[in-house]
């Protein structure tokens, strides 16, 4: 069976211009790159607000966008996605800026 990729429960997230670096939105209004500290919204009118939110943060990050994530009971939230997984794990930009650094 099929995840419900669209979820209930969503982040913000973006990509740091300086760097390339993935980010989310905390409840501060302030880009962070740890996901646990990211603002859940937990329905669809919460989750348009916090899109606006970032939007209106978006003067260090580019194109900021809503991420559908899982919570579990201990409240760690993780995305349901696979591609939003990667991001958060930063796996494929370590790769990169690792062979950057080699060939600089």
């Amino acid at each position: 069976m099929a995840k419900n990729l669209s979820g209930d429960l969503q982040v913000a997230s973006a990509n740091r211009l300086a760097d390339g670096v993935v980010v989310w939105l905390d409840d501060a209004g302030e880009w962070t790159t740890r996901l646990e500290r990211a603002a859940i919204s937990r329905d669809r009118r919460s989750g348009e607000i916090l899109l606006l939110r970032a939007q209106a943060e978006a003067f260090v990050v580019i194109d900021p966008f809503l991420v559908a994530v899982a919570e579990d009971d201990d409240g760690t939230i993780e995305p349901l996605s696979l591609r939003e997984r990667i991001r958060a794990s930063g796996l494929t930009f370590d790769a990169i800026a690792a062979d950057a650094v080699r060939y600089a």
